[in-house]
């Protein structure tokens, strides 16, 4: 990878991080019973794997979410969600020339599913219990059915204006 698309991808990773932060921890924070909460921060994680190289977009994903749960108060969250945050990314590809490919689209659906049993995994160690986490099991899934409408919505006006060829293509 040659030194100007290798800063291109730091400075979007950067950027991600922050916006994946900002969009978790203070817009559209909802919090839940079990010390989580409800929040938009996926879309940006999502949009991130659609524009970066998987380990960028993994990085970006790891410290954006880690960052939101540290500044929220949430820091019993911080390294489930390091680990889960990341593994988002791997369902999603940078490879097609729009948004809303099929491979996009299907992640979406299992990035969220991965999401839900990978945070329900998380409370079972945390509470040691394997049905207490089954009461805000529900809850758990209004997140990621948000993440992903509000995603695929971006996704239709990024490809729309031709947001990949017109903006990111350009050296």
């Amino acid at each position: 990878m040659n030194k100007d698309k290798k800063t291109k991808n730091l400075v979007l990773s950067a950027l991600f991080a922050a916006m994946v932060c900002l969009t978790t921890a203070y817009l559209f924070h909802i919090p839940t019973v079990n010390g989580g909460y409800i929040h938009l921060g996926d879309t940006f994680i999502y949009l991130a794997a659609c524009i970066l190289p998987m380990p960028y977009a993994m990085i970006a994903a790891a410290l954006g979410a880690g960052m939101a749960d540290m500044l929220s108060g949430a820091m019993i969250w911080i390294i489930p969600t390091v680990i889960i945050k990341p593994i988002l990314v791997t369902f999603f590809t940078s490879k097609c020339e729009k948004f809303l490919c099929t491979k996009n689209i299907i992640a979406v659906f299992l990035a969220g599913i991965t999401g839900v049993l990978g945070y329900y995994i998380a409370s079972v160690i945390i509470t040691g219990n394997f049905l207490a986490p089954l009461a805000t099991l529900i809850m758990d899934f209004i997140q990621p059915i948000g993440s992903g409408v509000v995603f695929i919505t971006c996704a239709y006006i990024l490809d729309k204006i031709k947001f990949k060829s017109r903006v990111l293509n350009k050296q």
